[in-house]
């Protein structure tokens, strides 16, 4: 492909705005496409040879069966493997038929297939069946289409929960059974650790490590905590003593519960900050032996406004709940990590600046670009984030995602607006290529089909979502 040449940041960015959209519209045409495959495929079951083609799962429960030879066809045009190809169907139909709102917006391009493809694996990780994936589907759907992953990725847990709160608990079940710690050989003289505990092992071991750790030496806390399991290794074998200085366990815990979710605890969830979510049956377990200090974080707009720069303990927690998340378009940083920044800029000696329709969390990068790299934010309603980049791209940021509300009309330039380049290597005729004498006559055992004439216009099967 000859060199594209991009003469400026506003042509360069609509290019890759064109680009993305591309993208996605390939996404969107491979799924229909395999889909369309192992709808249109047909088994001849009247054949009754040993090895003929079989009907075979096409993913997950609620998935129709598909005639196994068409995953070679597949496999061909995708350039895999079969055992790849197989994988990728059971995406594709596990995505059709189990959730049906997410298919519909990969096919409308609203999201991406693969972070679709990502919200159905972990539904089939989980084993919900056809009825719970349709409730899983709904939850989820909305966020996919307003966040980027990582942050749909965090609350997963909790839909599946409740999604199916049964099948939930009987994941946990057999998770208890795949409890292990596990090292690996000596390797420049260390050894790797990785393992599955109980939450409740987890917390109190990393709580301990922690403590261990500021009575040790070492460059970094890192290096400090795994000297302290050593120690504590050693301490069990009676080769060395821990720290006799009253360490207690002060660490905080902090649990998140919804209303609803106590309203019916076998179908919550509790949050617990930096850790992820757990059943609500497992919470009384992990807080155990811990003083318990309740809360409640009521979403009050109307807290009054402050004079001072400094933000109120209580207007912090409620902003940080309110929005979770760094308030730059699809921002993922916690707003705990964040700062608290003030939409209109503060000014010394303007009266009642500090309230929560004039702030919102960003990280320190992004709240440089607002200050100094040519954004412009404006919030006209709390918790209402409107942006505008340097380039004329603009966002709207609400408490649970983004949207993109207008672009710039991109500006004249060849690249788009012209026919693509006459290239030889697809415009050409292929080569005449005729078989040695030795393989026979068409359609002698061992040989291959004759390929369809490359002048013959090959009509595409019709297809509808």
């Amino acid at each position: 492909m000859a060199e594209l040449v991009l003469d400026s940041v506003a042509v360069a960015a609509a290019a890759l705005d064109h680009a993305t959209d591309t993208i996605r519209a390939a996404e969107v045409a491979q799924c229909l496409a395999i889909a369309a495959l192992c709808d249109l495929h047909e088994v001849d079951e009247t054949v009754l040879v040993d090895g003929c083609e079989r009907w075979v799962p096409g993913g997950a429960d609620g998935t129709p069966h598909i005639g196994e030879f068409v995953i070679g066809e597949i496999a061909g045009l995708l350039g895999a493997g079969i055992g790849a190809t197989v994988l990728r169907i059971h995406r594709v139909l596990n995505l059709r038929h189990r959730h049906p709102t997410l298919w519909t917006l990969v096919v409308t391009g609203d999201i991406r297939a693969h972070e679709a493809f990502l919200v159905a694996d972990a539904a089939a990780a989980a084993k919900l069946d056809a009825d719970a994936c349709s409730r899983f589907d709904r939850m989820c759907a909305h966020a996919l289409a307003l966040q980027p992953w990582a942050r749909v990725k965090g609350q997963l847990e909790r839909w599946l929960v409740k999604a199916d709160p049964t099948q939930a608990a009987a994941n946990a079940a057999a998770a208890a059974g795949r409890r292990r710690v596990d090292l690996g050989p000596i390797t420049d003289g260390h050894v790797g650790l990785w393992g599955q505990l109980d939450a409740a092992d987890g917390l109190a071991l990393d709580d301990a490590l922690n403590h261990l750790a500021e009575n040790l030496d070492g460059e970094t806390i890192d290096h400090r905590r795994a000297s302290a399991l050593g120690l504590m290794a050693r301490s069990v074998l009676g080769q060395d003593t821990l720290p006799t200085n009253g360490v207690t366990r002060t660490a905080e815990i902090v649990v998140r519960l919804h209303s609803t979710d106590l309203a019916d605890p076998s179908n919550g969830t509790a949050h617990l900050a930096g850790w992820g979510h757990v059943l609500l049956s497992q919470l009384g377990t992990i807080l155990t032996g811990c003083q318990v200090t309740v809360r409640p974080i009521v979403i009050d707009t109307s807290l009054p406004a402050v004079d001072g720069y400094q933000i109120p303990d209580q207007m912090r927690r409620v902003l940080e709940e309110r929005n979770p998340v760094d308030v730059f378009p699809w921002g993922t940083r916690t707003a705990g990590s964040c700062q608290a920044d003030h939409t209109i800029p503060y000014q010394a000696g303007v009266h009642a600046q500090t309230h929560l329709g004039n702030l919102g969390p960003l990280s320190s990068f992004t709240h440089r670009l607002k200050t100094h790299g040519g954004w412009h934010l404006e919030q006209p309603t709390p918790g209402l984030f409107l942006w505008r980049s340097p380039l004329g791209y603009q966002y709207a940021v609400t408490t649970t995602g983004t949207i993109r509300i207008c672009k710039p009309e991109p500006p004249q330039h060849r690249w788009w607006h012209q026919e693509p380049p006459q290239h030889r290597w697809w415009h050409q005729e292929p080569p005449d290529h005729q078989p040695p004498d030795d393989l026979g006559p068409p359609g002698r055992a061992g040989t291959a089909p004759i390929p369809p004439d490359p002048g013959e216009r090959q009509t595409p099967l019709p297809y509808v979502a």
